[in-house]
């Protein structure tokens, strides 16, 4: 059967406009995402020549066939001409691969037939059409498994009488969409994040007639607001570590020539990406370019020269950044996942990267950059004001040494809760004299390997140790979790033992000493805590007892 020859009747088998299998087959696998399809689907029922008012999507799981789509509309409908030289929107679905190309009148959106073409990459194919006038329906069975086999797919076309009181529209279902896929399933977010930020559903322009959508996933339904929403959803005025970018018109004429490029640079970067829930996983972050409305990649701010936004200013993952050029959309590769290298392209890449550069020197950025340095200063002060309260409350426990029942507590500092203030307490204790040691004077003092370096003599008994290192640690718990090696540091000072230490060290006579027995050596730990002299109370508490001592001292 050669082009024009097949004709409209029940079960008719159509010979699809398309020269080569092979070329086909090359041109369907080249998508680079599995949801692809849909985007091209949407594209075509949102056309403004399709004139949806409704579009509907759904997905589930098949029994026999696998991952199935279904995307209905209710525009216009396809007319089926049966013709080479006037074909129909039904005939150029099934069979013209590259519409535009040849230079046939093509839709809003439609680019070289991508849609049909994925549609053809499972293991049926099945079309209801209406356009007020004449309805048909349409069957492909195993269209991949043919294409595979180097034979082009049959579509069965059948002409049917409309239902009294059928609406116009199409609906395209798609079973087994991909073949080869052993995917379990697609959940609800996915499809929504997917059709927001890479498909017509996420137009990125005001756009006149909305369509509404609704999405069902399984058993889930739910309506999806049409536009990209973390632009629809930006502030009228931009909070503080927030910076929405106000637009940037370039045109210039591509170099020899009177063709002018056009872009337009918008959207916002921000410190807090959280609140408008950017994410590499939601596919809204970055530098994504949308031609005639429609999000379809992500270009590199870092190879476009970026030297703030991209790397730490606030970094890509924080931006979300809309590149607007209907210019570039025939460079374009084929599954618009890429520009082709061209004079075009390279001239586009040009002008991006100035209209980056006229973001990153503006007074707002660089206030933008500011904006951390201020909040952490803000967060210290509010942090060392919480500290200054806390040590105001009457339930602050504090540290005191009393040499004897005769003196007066000194006060120390308040109950160590970390390491730092347990070398405070070690270095008061020290300057007092007040160690129940026979030596100990701190030599040195260092944040990595050994933490103290100090002369040190336990009692009369003992060896005399000559620049001796020590572990200083809040509370004991495991001195292995530290990748400490025992022969290095035999000795540590601590605040106290942990309630429930992983390694349980024992007593010895002296209150305040530990010992914990390894294969070839012993670890000595010293818990200030149980000092003699040392007690924790308030500073109420304290008072009382000076009172009541005055008071005994009286009678």
């Amino acid at each position: 059967m050669t082009i024009g020859d097949f004709y409209v009747s029940p079960g008719q088998e159509v010979d699809l406009f398309i020269q080569e299998v092979s070329l086909m087959k090359q041109l369907i696998r080249e998508h680079t995402h599995p949801l692809d399809l849909l985007r091209e689907l949407v594209s075509n029922a949102g056309a403004k020549e399709v004139s949806a008012k409704n579009i509907f999507i759904t997905y589930y799981i098949d029994p026999e066939l696998g991952h199935t789509f279904k995307v209905s509309d209710d525009g216009c409908g396809m007319n089926f001409t049966n013709s080479s030289q006037l074909p129909g929107r039904l005939d150029r679905f099934l069979g013209l691969g590259l519409s535009a190309i040849a230079g046939l009148e093509s839709d809003e959106f439609s680019w070289k037939g991508l849609g049909s073409k994925l549609a053809y990459q499972s293991r049926r194919l099945e079309i209801e059409t209406y356009n007020g006038r004449n309805a048909y329906n349409v069957l492909v069975n195993e269209p991949w498994k043919t294409i595979e086999g180097g034979k082009k797919p049959k579509p069965n076309v059948s002409e049917i009488h409309p239902t009294q009181g059928q609406q116009t529209g199409t609906t395209i279902k798609v079973f087994g969409y991909p073949p080869h896929s052993n995917k379990p399933s697609y959940t609800f977010e996915e499809i929504a994040d997917y059709l927001t930020h890479r498909t017509f559903i996420g137009f990125t322009r005001e756009r006149e007639n909305k369509p509404n959508i609704k999405l069902t996933v399984q058993t889930r339904s739910k309506y999806i607001p049409f536009g990209f929403p973390e632009l629809t959803n930006i502030p009228d005025e931009a909070p503080e570590g927030t910076v929405i970018i106000n637009p940037v018109h370039m045109s210039k004429n591509l170099p020899g020539t009177n063709k002018a490029i056009n872009l337009t640079l918008k959207g916002f970067y921000t410190w807090d990406e959280n609140d408008y829930g950017l994410a590499p996983v939601h596919q809204n972050t970055g530098l994504i370019l949308s031609v005639q409305g429609i999000p379809y990649l992500t270009l590199s701010l870092k190879e476009l020269g970026s030297g703030q936004l991209a790397i730490a200013n606030p970094g890509v993952n924080k931006c979300c950044l809309i590149l607007e050029c209907d210019s570039i959309q025939t460079e374009m590769n084929i599954a618009r996942s890429a520009l082709v290298n061209s004079p075009i392209t390279e001239h586009f890449l040009k002008m991006t990267a100035e209209a980056i550069q006229k973001v990153e020197v503006t007074p707002i950025h660089l206030a933008f950059r500011q904006v951390p340095k201020k909040r952490k200063d803000k967060k210290s002060a509010m942090e060392l004001g919480k500290r200054k309260e806390a040590l105001e409350e009457t339930t602050q426990q504090w540290v005191f040494w009393q040499k004897d029942d005769s003196a007066e507590p000194i006060k120390l500092l308040r109950e160590p809760t970390n390491e730092t203030e347990t070398l405070a307490v070690l270095w008061k204790l020290e300057a007092l004299d007040a160690l129940p040691f026979k030596n100990f004077e701190t030599l040195a003092y260092s944040g990595r390997g050994a933490d103290l370096v100090v002369h040190f003599q336990e009692d009369d008994a003992s060896d005399i140790e000559r620049y001796t290192t020590m572990e200083a640690e809040y509370r004991f718990f495991n001195f292995k979790a530290h990748q400490h090696k025992i022969a290095q540091f035999p000795t540590v000072i601590c605040w106290e033992i942990n309630p429930k230490p992983k390694q349980k060290p024992q007593k010895t006579a002296k209150r305040y000493k530990y010992v914990l027995h390894f294969e070839e050596t012993i670890l000595r730990i010293y818990a200030l805590k149980d000092i003699p002299g040392i007690s924790v109370k308030t500073q109420e508490e304290i008072s009382r007892e000076n009172t009541s001592r005055d008071w005994d001292s009286s009678l």
